[in-house]
């Protein structure tokens, strides 16, 4: 009977923690009003263990990590289709539109505590030298880190 109480105490604890976990969505845009080739949003805090769902509006664009803390795994979603990531390790990734890098399309996940400050701040001086138009977009994403 104790065994019992203890499985189902377990099985609960289990369950609230898959509740607990959240899923975000961050669309990948052509335009809007916030500008053209877009993430929105472009900065992003989500908790460890939480999802984020993108969304792209057309066939030309994908989320592909360009900075992620150390141990966590890379992402690269497909062209034009809607994927979901999984974000369990703490820090900042930076990710990017592989098509339209130059124009700034570019955005920013914390997930939880910024680990990985130092590797983002060398990351953001490398991946600037990539951008052509909208360039104040990255380091206003980090500026919003905390």
């Amino acid at each position: 009977m104790i065994n019992r109480k203890i499985l189902a105490v377990v099985a609960l604890m289990a369950c609230s923690t898959a509740l607990q976990a959240a899923e975000h969505t961050v669309k990948l845009l052509t335009s809007s009003a916030n500008g053209m080739m877009v993430m929105e949003p472009g900065y992003l805090k989500i908790a460890s263990g939480d999802s984020v769902k993108f969304v792209p509006s057309d066939a030309s664009h994908n989320a592909s990590a360009y900075s992620i803390p150390t141990g966590a795994a890379k992402f690269n979603t497909a062209m034009g289709k809607t994927e979901t990531v999984n974000f369990k390790n703490e820090g900042v990734y930076i990710y990017k539109c592989n098509p339209h890098l130059a124009l700034g399309m570019v955005g920013v996940i914390q997930v939880g505590s910024a680990v990985n400050i130092e590797q983002t701040n060398t990351a953001v001086a490398q991946l600037s030298t990539k951008i052509m138009m909208n360039k104040e977009r990255l380091p206003g994403y980090i500026a919003q880190i905390k």
